[in-house]
């Protein structure tokens, strides 16, 4: 047997890949590394006699042109080798204008939504077709992005239901196996593109430092980050032991400080309780940074009611022997400043589509000469049959948006903590709080700036900023204008 095939069965059973494991979900696009995946597992399954089921999954983004052939390959190739397919076609885009994230982001969750959805019922698991390369580019483009232990161990064999056979070679190992295999493969073009992070990082960064530092770069970085996912679970062993002694999990988080202990404790320690404590409110890993974490230990040498604002709209705020993590909301409904919402109503959506305007009288902060809190009538109106010579209205004042990409029903409102913008066609937020401060919003007028918003965020900060998201393209049919006199 070929010695890269056997290598990759070793790491499957010291890994328990597929111990007791009743169906295998292979995401399968086609290409090389898939590919290979399919038949070392296929091939694993085989020769160990196991009672499991293999189970190929085809995603089309609904991106490229050629995706349809990609997608023939596939099915041609399960027929073949006589594995179950299922091919399944998504619009990634939309869901990226959807969700406010990256294309390549909101790909990735509906894939894994869809990988989950076939292991319903079954004892499943997912197999992804990462290999040491990716390893090598996932450590590196954390490192650059700034990361904690945890980010630069990069990816792990296995995790929940998911596992990465292909972890233990290289991409040039993948393509000396379907070379042994006589397997033939497609080849995604936008992977030779450097338009996105990872490319340039896979096409330039890791080849110059393979030919020009070291012809094993891909190995050594993959193996350092086994090692320092091991570093990473001794460290989290140390600091499940201080979380339950020193957190209290609720509404809010409570760390509790006992005099100096919490403080005495090693600050790698310290930071992961913190974290922890963030993560438990958040419920998610996504854009908890360093900066956030650090900002909440300073605390704990500072005077009590000293606070930080840190991700997803929490505060951190010293107390007399603690520190206490909650929502900027609550906060600020505690002093009951409210966020005045406005949800246009069953009769106000039926007066628009009938062609008459809808009109909403508001205070709000306005920015013409010198800021001032103004009285202004928020005039909107629904024009169909989108024109393109007509001149809509696109100036500080006065904007339109695609009535058809608004989630639910617009509204008018105030802001609330938490809030974000998108600030580009890709789909990346920013929080307002910072784009108000950018734009020297003065502090004491923010809670007075106009928002349109709908189910998904805001839409347009009135005198300030209008998201990239609900914008008049060629496929327009429906203009809501907004104006405000």
């Amino acid at each position: 047997m070929n010695e890269i095939i056997d290598k990759i069965y070793r790491y499957v059973e010291q890994n328990n890949m597929l111990t007791d494991c009743e169906r295998v979900v292979v995401g399968l696009s086609g290409g090389a590394d898939s590919v290979c995946l399919l038949m070392v597992l296929k091939g694993y399954i085989e020769k160990k006699h196991l009672n499991t089921e293999l189970y190929a999954v085809h995603v089309n983004h609904g991106i490229r042109q050629e995706a349809g052939d990609d997608e023939e390959f596939a099915r041609a190739l399960c027929e073949r080798i006589g594995v179950g397919f299922q091919a399944y076609h998504i619009n990634a885009i939309e869901l990226a204008k959807q969700f406010g994230m990256s294309v390549e982001e909101a790909g990735r969750r509906e894939r894994y939504r869809i990988f989950n959805e076939a292991c319903k019922g079954r004892n499943a698991k997912i197999a992804v077709a990462h290999h040491m390369n990716d390893q090598a580019e996932t450590v590196l483009m954390n490192l650059a992005r700034g990361t904690s232990l945890k980010g630069i161990g990069g990816i792990r064999p296995v995790r929940d239901n998911i596992i990465r056979p292909l972890l233990s070679v290289t991409r040039a190992e993948v393509e000396e196996v379907l070379r042994y295999l006589n397997q033939p493969y497609v080849t995604d073009a936008t992977n030779l593109c450097n338009d996105y992070t990872r490319n340039s990082l896979r096409n330039v960064v890791i080849p110059y430092m393979t030919d020009n530092i070291n012809s094993h770069t891909v190995e050594n970085i993959a193996g350092a980050a086994i090692e320092l996912q091991q570093d990473f679970d001794f460290i989290e062993s140390e600091a499940d032991k201080a979380y339950n002694r020193y957190v209290t999990e609720g509404n809010d988080v409570v760390i509790k400080l006992d005099g100096e202990e919490f403080a005495g404790l090693h600050e790698v320690i310290r930071r992961r309780v913190i974290y922890r404590a963030v993560y438990y409110l958040t419920k998610t890993a996504k854009d908890i940074y360093k900066i956030h974490v650090n900002a909440v230990d300073a605390l704990v040498g500072k005077t009590v009611g000293s606070s930080a604002d840190i991700c997803y709209g929490l505060c951190a705020v010293r107390g007399y022997d603690d520190i206490v993590i909650s929502s900027e909301r609550t906060s600020r409904q505690d002093k009951n400043v409210s966020a005045e919402i406005y949800e246009l109503s069953d009769d106000d959506i039926k007066k628009l589509k009938a062609g008459q305007k809808v009109i909403i009288q508001g205070n709000i902060y306005y920015n013409n000469e010198a800021p001032q809190i103004k009285s202004v009538q928020i005039v909107m109106s629904l024009h169909s049959n989108y024109e393109k010579i007509r001149n809509y209205a696109n100036s500080f004042y006065a904007k339109a948006f695609d009535y058809d990409k608004i989630l639910g029903k617009p509204c008018i409102r105030k802001r609330v903590s938490g809030d974000r913008i998108v600030i580009n066609k890709a789909g990346n937020q920013r929080k307002l709080k910072k784009e108000f401060i950018d734009r020297k919003v003065p502090e004491n007028m923010r809670d007075d700036v106009l928002l349109i918003c709908d189910d998904a965020g805001v839409l347009w900060a009135v005198g300030v900023r209008r998201s990239e998201r609900a914008l008049i393209d060629d496929d327009t049919q429906n203009v809501l204008e907004v104006t405000i006199q």
